[in-house]
């Protein structure tokens, strides 16, 4: 049976295994559920004695955090009536396929390159590219409660990694900001190449365009599909005849030669 339910009325299952981390979805997940205005189903099984009736989630604890965060009011359930060792295999089944915690596997690369080996080895032991694991690191130069907001799944990843050389406080400020104004991956590097530069002192600086005079969200999709395939910001600026500029922004060396690589000017 699959019925719409209110997400008050799930609940995380007491399997999930521990310390893993909780399957947030990042930036790309939520610009894309919010744009289709639904997630995917959830498999969950009724809880006894209550009135309404609660369920446990099986599968999809992604799904049910994604709803929170669109927000939606209730999500798809596929309501299944299993016992207490189903549903554990369920659960550990599905925490086994979310996305790795990008901070522990920052401190496990950190570890591997302070024995010696290259960024681009230690990625490659972890399954990622150079870039990718380049962008690992980045993530403990900020500061530590910046750092505890990407645990708690409050900030992505990749929105905190523009603030990397700020001031810790400064740092906090922004993280704030992003929190309450969702701002956009391009807006967080403008805001904080401003900051960078000595622009970004003013209450009121700038971060690009307004909320009344959006971007083109095709530009959007397109920087941020360019900036997903690059593995960093990517910025696209043209005038109305047609004519314009591709920027492709690198904070690193090695970032850059995750870039050639990716465009085949030099071998993975």
């Amino acid at each position: 049976m699959t019925a719409e339910i209110e997400l008050d009325r799930l609940r995380m299952s007491p399997h999930w295994p521990r310390p893993r981390a909780l399957p947030w979805p990042n930036a790309t997940e939520l610009a894309r559920a919010r744009t289709a205005g639904l997630v995917e189903p959830v498999i969950a099984r009724p809880l006894p004695d209550g009135r309404p009736v609660c369920y446990e989630i099986l599968t999809g604890l992604k799904q049910w955090l994604l709803a929170q965060r669109i927000p939606l009011a209730t999500v798809p359930v596929v309501v299944r009536e299993v016992g207490d060792a189903v549903a554990r295999r369920w659960v550990e089944a599905d925490a086994s396929t979310t996305d790795r915690d990008p901070l522990a596997e920052a401190r496990a690369l950190a570890e591997r390159v302070a024995q010696g080996l290259s960024v681009a080895a230690a990625g490659r032991e972890f399954g990622l590219s150079r870039t990718d694991a380049s962008h690992r690191l980045r993530l403990l130069r900020l500061a530590p409660d910046v750092r505890a907001m990407i645990a708690a799944g409050a900030l992505a990843p990749g929105l905190a990694r523009a603030l990397v050389g700020l001031e810790e406080a400064t740092q906090r400020a922004l993280a704030g900001r992003i929190q309450r104004e969702r701002l956009t991956a391009r807006q967080v590097e403008q805001l904080a190449r401003a900051h960078k530069t000595g622009r970004g002192t003013g209450a009121s600086s700038a971060i690009g365009p307004s909320r009344s005079a959006a971007p083109d969200p095709d530009q959007v999709r397109l920087e941020q599909a360019l900036a997903e395939r690059m593995g960093t910001p990517v910025a696209i600026r043209y005038d109305p005849s047609g004519r314009g500029e591709l920027t492709i922004v690198f904070d690193s060396l090695e970032i850059l030669d995750g870039v050639l690589e990716k465009l085949g000017i030099i071998p993975q």
